[in-house]
């Protein structure tokens, strides 16, 4: 009975990891909306389109991605770029931010472009 348990036990474990392997290897789209929403059936004229959603998704990514950039070429600590990526993160339009590039930023490149 005791080796019933523990050969229930590992097969249980192994069947969890398993799938937790599976999860971690499949392939995972960037991009994802729900096709219809609740307030469509109501309020049509409220909501976006999905092909209007995907393009602010990827509108959004595309900001960040640059932010992310701006903050990589500037000259600043590496603790401070930890702790503004982590701000960008968790806000995409954080006046942390914002105002650490507009510091490092010279206005003499943003006229010779």
């Amino acid at each position: 009975m005791k080796k019933i348990t523990i050969l229930g036990g590992v097969l249980l474990c192994f069947i969890m990891s398993v799938s937790t392997v599976h999860a971690q290897d499949s392939p995972q789209s960037d991009v994802r909306v729900k096709q219809r929403m609740l307030l469509n059936q109501f309020e049509s004229d409220y909501v976006l389109t999905a092909n209007e959603r995907v393009a602010l998704k990827q509108a959004r990514l595309a900001y960040q991605y640059r932010m992310k950039e701006l903050l990589d070429s500037i000259d600043i600590s590496e603790g401070k770029r930890r702790r503004l990526l982590q701000e960008l993160k968790r806000n995409p339009l954080s006046e942390k931010v914002q105002a650490v590039i507009a510091n490092h930023i010279s206005p003499d490149k943003n006229i010779e472009q």
